[in-house]
């Protein structure tokens, strides 16, 4: 979550000649490894074999089979100047980026496929760099299976564009696709492969033009629930399975009662990493869950890890990031409000996610930190208004997050206003360092008890050995003290913030 942009991520990157070993091509492409841009003197070079006009050898193994790393001798061409350092899997350096113009392609081979893409998409091999992040905020193609241990930071607010993930999948049945437009997703299988891929508005045509290009069929669009009760339907569905001590019920408790600090990032941290985060003071975690704005891949996050962090006692901070005003995406706030909150129901409670759970909209303000224009501010109560009202009709309860120059200053301007809904939990975004539930955004005391403050952004944290970037937020919700989750006398869970109760900070308000 951003209180404004930081400079979109970009995957460094060098421009030449690439050679996917097992499919007999040889194509312009985009390679790429960890490291930082330098002035360089344009050529390819490294260790081992290799052939000449800079061609690498790169294997199209999955996770499972990482294939060799020999890097070839060569020219790369002209052009800008960049390098970038091997990464796993791989060894000596790449330097230097070939001028490219803008309609050109390339041909991308993998697993029996080949994608014509345009040339200046980043392609990145995951075998080669597994702890690579996959997001959809950058244009990109990224071969292999993500890696449960990536290394993302927080969500920022660049929008989400074209990106496309190709995995192996062991899949022999007829090619599909299916659109999701609310999510801004295309799914698809093809044999052996898996794709997902992701787009903006203006460039759906762009990638589905890519995605036909290696044999994906025309995709069937997913139009949504048009109803209230069609999407109450999909949610009792959802949520019937579920049984066990971690109920869907128990779940939602967690996401509306907790007391002290918790942090969020882009991508949700393996269950690994979150075990060994709990020598940290932190008591929640953020998770973004759903919505056309998410970046990150979410290799992580299903019901088993939502039923496994509960279990170890985390609250639960269940973000959506749809369309944006400040991106001028909203456009019929009243019917893109119910829309997102229908999906958003249906993505959590297949997550587990249970009725009575707070599902938190993200809405993002200017990179500039200018205020919301009248219209904005008007846009954003039509919307947030119909947000709630869905959610309420679907037994979920609705959060807000935005600053006072955003979201949550239009919601505070809108107090007592007629034909306004109020969500009933208001996430604050503000970077001021202070560990508490930033009272002063809400002079009016309207959202007492039901505050969290997002103090502090872009934090690079360790414990148990594990670093992450992540944004952290106090949490002021419900009760002083969280109860143990006990069934016939028996704890089930015990919350983080519940034993002892004497380490959680006073309330402010």
């Amino acid at each position: 979550m951003r209180t404004g942009s930081r400079p979109r991520l970009r995957l460094l990157a060098v421009t030449g000649v690439l050679a996917l070993a097992g499919s007999g091509i040889a194509v312009a492409a985009t390679l790429h490894g960890g490291g930082s841009s330098d002035a360089a003197a344009g050529s390819a070079h490294g260790d081992g074999p290799g052939g000449a006009n800079g061609t690498v050898q790169i294997p199209t193994g999955s996770a499972a089979s990482p294939g060799a790393s020999g890097l070839g001798d060569g020219s790369a061409g002209s052009g800008s100047d960049g390098s970038t350092s091997g990464t796993s899997g791989a060894t000596g350096s790449l330097t230097g980026t070939a001028g490219q113009d803008a309609s050109a392609t390339k041909a991308v081979s993998y697993l029996g496929h080949t994608f014509t893409v345009p040339a200046d998409w980043s392609v990145v091999n995951l075998s080669q760099a597994p702890n690579t992040c996959v997001r959809f905020d950058v244009h990109a193609v990224y071969l292999g299976t993500p890696s449960a241990e990536q290394s993302c930071g927080a969500q920022t607010a660049a929008p989400v564009e074209g990106a496309i993930v190709v995995q192996p999948a062991a899949s022999t049945a007829a090619a599909s696709a299916q659109d999701s437009p609310i999510e801004r997703r295309i799914t698809a299988t093809l044999p052996n492969a898996r794709i997902t891929a992701s787009y903006a508005t203006a460039d759906r045509a762009e990638v589905a033009r890519i995605l036909a290009s290696g044999g994906v069929p025309t995709p069937v669009v997913d139009q949504g629930t048009v109803s209230t009760s069609a999407a109450a339907g999909v949610v009792h569905a959802n949520l019937t399975p579920y049984t066990g001590p971690i109920t869907p019920a128990v779940v939602a408790r967690f996401t509306a009662t907790a007391h002290g600090t918790g942090f969020d990032a882009c991508d949700a941290p393996s269950t690994a990493d979150m075990t060994a985060w709990g020598a940290s003071p932190f008591i929640a975690v953020g998770i973004y869950f759903g919505g056309a704005e998410r970046a990150c891949a979410q290799e992580n996050l299903n019901a088993a890890w939502v039923t496994a962090q509960t279990a170890a006692g985390w609250h639960l901070l269940p973000l959506y990031i749809g369309p944006q005003v400040v991106s001028a995406e909203i456009t019929s706030p009243a019917a893109q409000g119910k829309a997102a909150a229908d999906d958003a129901a249906a993505q959590a409670s297949s997550l587990g996610i249970g009725e009575g759970a707070v599902l938190y909209y993200d809405m993002e303000s200017h990179s500039s930190g200018a205020a919301y224009s009248a219209a904005e501010n008007a846009t954003t109560q039509q919307f947030v208004t119909s947000w709630t009202a869905e959610l309420h009709a679907l037994g979920y309860q609705s959060g807000l997050y935005g600053n006072e120059n955003g979201a949550q200053g239009a919601m505070v301007a809108a107090l007592g206003q007629s034909g306004v809904t109020e969500p009933d939990v208001m996430d604050v975004a503000n970077w001021n360092g202070q560990q508490d539930d930033d009272p002063g955004s809400d002079t009016a005391g309207h959202w007492n008890l039901h505050r969290v403050h997002q103090f502090e952004g872009d934090q690079n944290a360790t414990y148990g050995g594990v670093t992450m970037n992540v944004d952290e937020d106090y949490f002021n919700l419900g009760q002083t003290c969280a109860a143990a989750v006990t069934s016939g006398g028996t704890t089930i869970v015990e919350p983080r913030d519940s034993l002892p109760c004497s380490r959680i900070p006073t309330p402010t308000s």
